[in-house]
C-alpha cells in the first residue's frame, strides 16, 4: 500500500512541474554550436577600447595606436609593426611610442 501511494505521488508532482523547453532538432543543435564557436572566437580575440581621461579631456588609445602606426609607416614605408609601446602622459597632451624596439617617435592629443 506504500508503494502504491509513493507511485501516486511521483505521478503527481511530475504533472504539477512547469514544460520546459521544446528539444532541439539536430539542425537547430548544428546551428547554435556553430553561432557558439563563432562567439568564442570573437571572445578570444576581444580587443577592449580604452579611454584615458584628464582634465576634461578623453582620447582613445585605440586612435593613438593607429596614429603612431601612421606615422611610423610614413617613415618606414616597408616594415611590419611586431611589437608598439606606447606611453600616454595627459599632464603633457602627448603620447610616446616605440615600434619594434628601436623606432621612437611622440604624438600630440
Amino acid at each position: 500500500m506504500k508503494k502504491k501511494a509513493n507511485e501516486e505521488a511521483v505521478v503527481e508532482t511530475t504533472e504539477k512541474k512547469r514544460p520546459g523547453r521544446r528539444p532541439m532538432t539536430a539542425a537547430e543543435k548544428a546551428a547554435a554550436a556553430k553561432l557558439r564557436a563563432a562567439e568564442k572566437e570573437k571572445a578570444s580575440h576581444l580587443k577592449p577600447q580604452v579611454f584615458v581621461q584628464y582634465q576634461s579631456a578623453e582620447v582613445d588609445v585605440s586612435a593613438l595606436e593607429e596614429a603612431a602606426k601612421a606615422e611610423f609607416h610614413s617613415v618606414k614605408k616597408r616594415a611590419l609593426v611586431t611589437e608598439l609601446r606606447l606611453y600616454v602622459k595627459p599632464e603633457e597632451r602627448m603620447a610616446y611610442y616605440v615600434i619594434n624596439g628601436s623606432h621612437e617617435g611622440s604624438i600630440p592629443f
